[in-house]
Protein backbone atom coordinates (compact mmCIF):
# COMPACT_ATOMS: atom_id res chain seq x y z
CA UNK A 1 0.00 0.00 0.00
CA UNK A 2 1.57 3.16 -1.24
CA UNK A 3 2.61 6.00 1.83
CA UNK A 4 0.57 9.12 1.37
CA UNK A 5 2.08 12.08 0.94
CA UNK A 6 1.43 15.68 1.38
CA UNK A 7 3.08 19.05 0.59
CA UNK A 8 3.11 22.58 0.99
CA UNK A 9 -0.29 23.34 0.69
CA UNK A 10 0.34 27.09 1.61
CA UNK A 11 2.74 27.77 -0.83
CA UNK A 12 0.40 25.85 -3.34
CA UNK A 13 -2.59 28.28 -2.68
CA UNK A 14 -0.31 31.39 -2.91
CA UNK A 15 0.48 30.35 -6.21
CA UNK A 16 -2.96 29.78 -7.46
CA UNK A 17 -4.12 32.71 -5.89
CA UNK A 18 -1.48 34.98 -7.48
CA UNK A 19 -2.37 33.43 -10.60
CA UNK A 20 -5.62 34.27 -9.88
CA UNK A 21 -5.00 38.05 -9.52
CA UNK A 22 -2.65 38.19 -12.31
CA UNK A 23 -5.57 37.10 -14.60
CA UNK A 24 -7.36 40.03 -13.10
CA UNK A 25 -5.10 42.73 -13.64
CA UNK A 26 -4.10 41.10 -17.03
CA UNK A 27 -7.76 41.74 -18.43
CA UNK A 28 -7.40 44.93 -17.28
CA UNK A 29 -4.26 46.17 -18.61
CA UNK A 30 -4.58 44.34 -22.01
CA UNK A 31 -8.14 44.87 -23.20
CA UNK A 32 -7.65 47.91 -24.98
CA UNK A 33 -4.26 47.04 -26.72
CA UNK A 34 -5.21 43.65 -28.12
CA UNK A 35 -7.84 45.78 -29.96
CA UNK A 36 -6.52 48.67 -30.49
CA UNK A 37 -2.47 47.47 -31.33
CA UNK A 38 -2.98 43.71 -32.51
CA UNK A 39 -6.70 44.46 -33.99
CA UNK A 40 -8.16 41.20 -31.61
CA UNK A 41 -10.84 40.76 -29.28
CA UNK A 42 -10.30 42.95 -26.24
CA UNK A 43 -10.34 38.99 -24.32
CA UNK A 44 -7.21 37.90 -26.35
CA UNK A 45 -4.39 37.91 -23.91
CA UNK A 46 -6.66 37.03 -21.14
CA UNK A 47 -7.77 34.04 -22.97
CA UNK A 48 -4.87 32.94 -23.86
CA UNK A 49 -2.95 33.61 -20.49
CA UNK A 50 -6.29 31.76 -18.67
CA UNK A 51 -5.14 28.52 -20.96
CA UNK A 52 -1.52 28.59 -20.68
CA UNK A 53 -2.49 28.96 -16.52
CA UNK A 54 -4.32 25.42 -17.01
CA UNK A 55 -2.09 23.58 -18.70
CA UNK A 56 0.38 25.03 -16.15
CA UNK A 57 -1.62 23.79 -13.54
CA UNK A 58 -1.44 20.11 -15.36
CA UNK A 59 2.24 20.70 -15.72
CA UNK A 60 2.98 21.39 -12.16
CA UNK A 61 0.77 18.27 -10.73
CA UNK A 62 3.12 16.23 -13.34
CA UNK A 63 5.86 17.46 -12.11
CA UNK A 64 4.62 16.93 -8.24
CA UNK A 65 5.01 12.89 -9.02
CA UNK A 66 8.33 12.91 -10.87
CA UNK A 67 11.29 11.49 -9.70
CA UNK A 68 13.71 13.87 -8.24
CA UNK A 69 16.37 11.42 -8.72
CA UNK A 70 15.58 11.68 -13.16
CA UNK A 71 15.77 15.95 -12.42
CA UNK A 72 19.40 15.17 -11.59
CA UNK A 73 20.50 12.67 -13.71
CA UNK A 74 23.58 13.93 -15.79
CA UNK A 75 22.62 12.38 -18.89
CA UNK A 76 19.07 14.38 -18.25
CA UNK A 77 20.04 17.23 -17.56
CA UNK A 78 22.70 18.04 -20.58
CA UNK A 79 20.33 16.62 -22.90
CA UNK A 80 17.88 19.40 -21.41
CA UNK A 81 20.98 21.94 -21.78
CA UNK A 82 21.99 21.03 -25.30
CA UNK A 83 17.57 21.13 -26.70
CA UNK A 84 17.99 24.69 -24.87
CA UNK A 85 20.97 25.06 -26.81
CA UNK A 86 19.23 24.50 -30.32
CA UNK A 87 16.65 26.18 -29.73
CA UNK A 88 17.97 29.19 -28.83
CA UNK A 89 19.84 29.11 -31.96
CA UNK A 90 16.97 28.07 -34.10
CA UNK A 91 15.47 31.33 -32.97
CA UNK A 92 18.08 33.17 -34.12
CA UNK A 93 17.43 31.75 -37.80
CA UNK A 94 13.98 33.25 -37.88
CA UNK A 95 12.88 36.21 -39.02
CA UNK A 96 13.41 38.42 -36.23
CA UNK A 97 10.06 40.34 -33.72
CA UNK A 98 10.47 43.75 -32.57
CA UNK A 99 13.89 43.38 -33.92
CA UNK A 100 14.33 40.82 -31.83
CA UNK A 101 15.14 37.23 -32.02
CA UNK A 102 13.59 36.19 -28.60
CA UNK A 103 10.54 33.54 -29.91
CA UNK A 104 10.36 30.66 -31.61
CA UNK A 105 7.35 29.31 -33.72
CA UNK A 106 6.19 26.02 -32.69
CA UNK A 107 3.23 24.66 -34.22
CA UNK A 108 1.69 27.80 -34.71
CA UNK A 109 2.89 29.01 -30.81
CA UNK A 110 5.24 31.05 -29.77
CA UNK A 111 7.82 30.30 -27.31
CA UNK A 112 10.25 32.18 -25.53
CA UNK A 113 13.72 29.57 -25.49
CA UNK A 114 15.22 32.00 -22.88
CA UNK A 115 12.71 31.17 -20.50
CA UNK A 116 13.32 27.08 -20.66
CA UNK A 117 16.93 27.60 -20.74
CA UNK A 118 16.47 29.52 -17.78
CA UNK A 119 15.05 26.23 -16.18
CA UNK A 120 17.81 23.54 -18.03
CA UNK A 121 20.70 25.86 -16.79
CA UNK A 122 19.22 26.01 -13.10
CA UNK A 123 19.24 22.21 -13.26
CA UNK A 124 22.49 21.43 -15.56
CA UNK A 125 24.18 23.91 -12.28
CA UNK A 126 23.05 21.81 -9.18
CA UNK A 127 23.44 18.39 -10.60
CA UNK A 128 27.17 19.65 -11.77
CA UNK A 129 27.93 21.83 -8.14
CA UNK A 130 26.86 18.60 -6.28
CA UNK A 131 29.13 16.44 -8.19
CA UNK A 132 31.83 18.74 -7.66
CA UNK A 133 31.08 19.28 -3.79
CA UNK A 134 31.94 15.52 -3.19
CA UNK A 135 34.96 16.24 -5.04
CA UNK A 136 36.73 18.57 -3.27
CA UNK A 137 35.22 21.78 -5.81
CA UNK A 138 37.38 20.14 -8.93
CA UNK A 139 38.08 22.68 -11.50
CA UNK A 140 36.67 19.14 -13.51
CA UNK A 141 33.30 19.77 -12.13
CA UNK A 142 33.30 23.41 -11.99
CA UNK A 143 34.08 23.93 -15.83
CA UNK A 144 30.56 22.52 -17.23
CA UNK A 145 29.19 24.83 -14.96
CA UNK A 146 30.28 28.20 -15.94
CA UNK A 147 30.83 26.82 -19.70
CA UNK A 148 27.14 25.87 -19.48
CA UNK A 149 26.16 29.49 -18.34
CA UNK A 150 28.18 31.16 -20.28
CA UNK A 151 26.79 29.58 -23.56
CA UNK A 152 23.13 30.20 -22.72
CA UNK A 153 23.76 33.73 -21.10
CA UNK A 154 26.01 34.28 -24.89
CA UNK A 155 23.40 33.10 -26.64
CA UNK A 156 20.62 34.91 -25.25
CA UNK A 157 22.58 37.84 -25.54
CA UNK A 158 22.55 37.65 -28.98
CA UNK A 159 18.58 38.26 -29.00
CA UNK A 160 19.41 40.38 -28.34
CA UNK A 161 18.25 40.04 -24.33
CA UNK A 162 20.85 41.33 -21.88
CA UNK A 163 18.34 41.18 -19.01
CA UNK A 164 17.29 37.26 -19.30
CA UNK A 165 20.97 37.00 -19.74
CA UNK A 166 21.96 38.35 -17.20
CA UNK A 167 18.97 36.97 -14.94
CA UNK A 168 20.64 33.41 -15.39
CA UNK A 169 24.40 34.93 -14.68
CA UNK A 170 22.84 36.12 -11.17
CA UNK A 171 20.62 32.59 -10.88
CA UNK A 172 23.88 30.75 -11.37
CA UNK A 173 26.37 32.86 -9.03
CA UNK A 174 23.66 33.02 -6.59
CA UNK A 175 23.72 29.16 -6.66
CA UNK A 176 27.21 28.90 -6.66
CA UNK A 177 27.89 30.91 -3.49
CA UNK A 178 25.19 29.14 -1.38
CA UNK A 179 26.93 26.17 -2.68
CA UNK A 180 30.11 26.45 -0.63
CA UNK A 181 32.05 27.28 -3.35
CA UNK A 182 35.27 29.03 -2.13
CA UNK A 183 35.57 32.95 -2.88
CA UNK A 184 38.57 32.78 -5.03
CA UNK A 185 37.06 30.48 -7.27
CA UNK A 186 35.06 33.19 -8.07
CA UNK A 187 36.55 36.22 -8.23
CA UNK A 188 37.85 35.50 -11.92
CA UNK A 189 34.29 34.52 -13.62
CA UNK A 190 32.60 37.15 -11.29
CA UNK A 191 35.03 39.82 -12.97
CA UNK A 192 34.34 38.34 -16.70
CA UNK A 193 30.85 38.87 -15.84
CA UNK A 194 31.03 42.49 -14.99
CA UNK A 195 33.19 43.04 -17.82
CA UNK A 196 30.69 41.59 -20.46
CA UNK A 197 27.64 43.50 -18.73
CA UNK A 198 29.87 46.68 -18.80
CA UNK A 199 30.56 45.75 -22.49
CA UNK A 200 27.06 44.67 -23.50
CA UNK A 201 25.86 47.94 -22.37
CA UNK A 202 28.68 49.97 -23.74
CA UNK A 203 28.12 48.50 -27.13
CA UNK A 204 24.46 49.01 -27.71
CA UNK A 205 22.94 52.86 -27.81
CA UNK A 206 19.56 51.95 -26.88
CA UNK A 207 21.00 50.10 -23.83
CA UNK A 208 23.42 53.25 -22.82
CA UNK A 209 20.37 55.19 -23.58
CA UNK A 210 18.63 53.46 -20.53
CA UNK A 211 21.61 53.40 -18.34
CA UNK A 212 21.73 57.51 -18.89
CA UNK A 213 18.14 57.81 -18.60
CA UNK A 214 17.86 56.11 -15.34
CA UNK A 215 21.15 58.27 -13.92
CA UNK A 216 19.04 61.08 -15.26
CA UNK A 217 21.78 62.47 -17.78
CA UNK A 218 19.49 61.73 -20.51
CA UNK A 219 15.89 61.72 -18.88
CA UNK A 220 14.33 63.57 -21.67
CA UNK A 221 14.34 60.42 -23.91
CA UNK A 222 12.01 58.08 -24.95
CA UNK A 223 13.31 55.47 -21.81
CA UNK A 224 12.99 58.39 -19.33
CA UNK A 225 9.77 58.87 -20.39
CA UNK A 226 8.30 55.31 -20.06
CA UNK A 227 10.07 55.26 -16.58
CA UNK A 228 8.46 58.63 -16.03
CA UNK A 229 4.82 57.19 -16.79
CA UNK A 230 5.44 53.92 -14.66
CA UNK A 231 5.88 55.99 -12.00
CA UNK A 232 2.82 58.68 -12.64
CA UNK A 233 0.56 54.81 -12.59
CA UNK A 234 1.99 53.40 -9.63
CA UNK A 235 1.68 56.86 -7.73
CA UNK A 236 -1.87 58.06 -8.85
CA UNK A 237 -3.31 55.36 -7.39
CA UNK A 238 -2.79 55.88 -4.04
CA UNK A 239 -3.73 53.42 -0.88
CA UNK A 240 -6.99 51.57 -2.46
CA UNK A 241 -6.49 52.96 -6.57
CA UNK A 242 -8.59 54.41 -9.44
CA UNK A 243 -10.56 51.56 -9.42
CA UNK A 244 -10.41 48.36 -11.28
CA UNK A 245 -10.38 49.07 -15.17
CA UNK A 246 -10.41 52.38 -14.23
CA UNK A 247 -6.60 52.89 -15.37
CA UNK A 248 -5.57 56.05 -17.44
CA UNK A 249 -1.42 54.91 -18.18
CA UNK A 250 -2.58 51.50 -19.82
CA UNK A 251 -4.43 54.27 -22.62
CA UNK A 252 -1.18 54.01 -24.64
CA UNK A 253 0.70 55.79 -22.03
CA UNK A 254 2.46 52.61 -20.61
CA UNK A 255 4.44 50.88 -23.17
CA UNK A 256 3.40 47.13 -22.93
CA UNK A 257 0.99 47.66 -19.74
CA UNK A 258 0.10 44.29 -19.39
CA UNK A 259 3.89 42.94 -19.38
CA UNK A 260 7.00 45.08 -18.44
CA UNK A 261 4.71 47.37 -16.36
CA UNK A 262 2.26 45.23 -14.93
CA UNK A 263 3.21 46.07 -11.58
CA UNK A 264 2.49 49.81 -12.14
CA UNK A 265 -0.68 49.31 -13.35
CA UNK A 266 -1.78 47.18 -10.53
CA UNK A 267 -0.69 50.02 -8.54
CA UNK A 268 -2.60 52.33 -10.18
CA UNK A 269 -5.91 50.33 -10.12
CA UNK A 270 -5.94 48.50 -7.35
CA UNK A 271 -3.82 51.06 -5.46
CA UNK A 272 -0.87 50.64 -2.39
CA UNK A 273 -3.12 47.60 -1.19
CA UNK A 274 -2.96 45.88 -4.79
CA UNK A 275 0.86 46.34 -4.99
CA UNK A 276 1.54 45.23 -1.46
CA UNK A 277 -1.18 42.38 -1.74
CA UNK A 278 1.12 41.16 -5.23
CA UNK A 279 4.24 41.70 -3.22
CA UNK A 280 3.23 39.64 -0.34
CA UNK A 281 2.05 36.82 -2.19
CA UNK A 282 5.37 36.42 -4.06
CA UNK A 283 7.45 36.93 -0.56
CA UNK A 284 4.91 34.40 0.71
CA UNK A 285 6.49 31.83 -2.25
CA UNK A 286 9.65 33.41 -2.06
CA UNK A 287 9.60 31.92 2.14
CA UNK A 288 7.80 28.51 1.17
CA UNK A 289 10.47 27.84 -1.05
CA UNK A 290 13.71 28.78 0.95
CA UNK A 291 11.74 27.01 4.02
CA UNK A 292 11.88 23.93 1.55
CA UNK A 293 15.69 24.39 0.78
CA UNK A 294 16.30 24.95 4.58
CA UNK A 295 14.46 21.87 5.89
CA UNK A 296 15.67 19.09 3.13
CA UNK A 297 17.15 16.35 4.19
CA UNK A 298 19.55 16.02 1.46
CA UNK A 299 22.00 19.09 -0.54
CA UNK A 300 21.37 18.06 -3.34
CA UNK A 301 17.60 18.72 -2.97
CA UNK A 302 18.39 21.68 -1.01
CA UNK A 303 20.35 23.45 -3.20
CA UNK A 304 17.89 22.81 -6.06
CA UNK A 305 14.91 24.53 -4.08
CA UNK A 306 16.99 27.33 -3.07
CA UNK A 307 18.21 28.19 -6.73
CA UNK A 308 14.70 27.64 -8.38
CA UNK A 309 13.25 30.02 -5.51
CA UNK A 310 16.35 32.62 -5.91
CA UNK A 311 15.19 32.76 -9.67
CA UNK A 312 11.60 33.11 -8.98
CA UNK A 313 12.13 35.96 -6.33
CA UNK A 314 14.81 37.45 -8.10
CA UNK A 315 12.76 37.87 -11.39
CA UNK A 316 9.88 39.28 -9.24
CA UNK A 317 12.21 41.88 -7.19
CA UNK A 318 13.94 42.94 -10.96
CA UNK A 319 10.27 43.82 -12.30
CA UNK A 320 8.74 45.51 -9.38
CA UNK A 321 11.92 47.53 -8.84
CA UNK A 322 11.98 48.57 -12.76
CA UNK A 323 8.20 49.62 -12.76
CA UNK A 324 9.16 51.71 -9.50
CA UNK A 325 12.40 53.51 -11.64
CA UNK A 326 14.79 51.74 -9.31
CA UNK A 327 16.75 50.31 -12.07
CA UNK A 328 16.88 50.59 -15.75
CA UNK A 329 13.60 49.46 -17.80
CA UNK A 330 14.32 46.17 -18.90
CA UNK A 331 11.38 43.67 -20.11
CA UNK A 332 11.00 41.13 -17.26
CA UNK A 333 7.86 39.68 -16.57
CA UNK A 334 6.55 39.63 -13.23
CA UNK A 335 6.08 35.75 -12.43
CA UNK A 336 2.71 34.58 -12.30
CA UNK A 337 1.10 37.76 -13.18
CA UNK A 338 2.69 39.37 -16.08
CA UNK A 339 1.54 37.85 -19.80
CA UNK A 340 3.78 35.71 -21.37
CA UNK A 341 2.63 31.70 -22.10
CA UNK A 342 6.26 30.44 -21.87
CA UNK A 343 7.09 32.61 -18.54
CA UNK A 344 4.17 31.62 -17.23
CA UNK A 345 4.11 27.70 -17.91
CA UNK A 346 8.21 27.53 -16.39
CA UNK A 347 6.79 29.35 -13.22
CA UNK A 348 4.12 26.65 -12.42
CA UNK A 349 6.56 23.79 -13.52
CA UNK A 350 9.08 25.64 -11.10
CA UNK A 351 6.17 25.41 -7.97
CA UNK A 352 5.89 22.00 -8.95
CA UNK A 353 9.30 21.41 -8.33
CA UNK A 354 8.88 22.89 -5.16
CA UNK A 355 5.93 20.86 -3.96
CA UNK A 356 7.63 17.92 -4.99
CA UNK A 357 10.71 18.48 -2.90
CA UNK A 358 8.49 19.60 -0.13
CA UNK A 359 6.71 16.13 -0.19
CA UNK A 360 6.82 13.72 2.74
CA UNK A 361 5.02 10.85 3.77
CA UNK A 362 1.82 12.03 5.94
CA UNK A 363 2.69 11.64 9.62
CA UNK A 364 5.94 13.20 9.54
CA UNK A 365 6.92 16.47 10.76
CA UNK A 366 6.07 19.57 8.51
Amino acid sequence: MPIRQRFDYLLLGAAIVQTAIGLAILASASWLIAIERYHRPGSYFVAWQAATAFVGLVLLVMTMHVKVELLSSTRAVAAAMVVSWLMLVVALMQAPVANAHRWLSVAGLSVQPSVLARLATILFTVTWLTRARTSGWSLRHLAPVALGCALTAGLIGFEPDLGSAALIVLVVAATTFVAGVPVRLLLAPAAVCFAALAAGIASSPYRLQRVLAFVGTDSASAVGWQSYQSLVAAGSGGLFGRGYGAGLQKLFFLPEPHTDFIFSITGEELGLVGMIAVAALTALITWRGLRIALTSARPERSLLAFAVTFAFAAQALIHMVVCLDLLPPKGIPLPLVSYGKTDLMVSMVSIGLLLNLSRAPAGARP
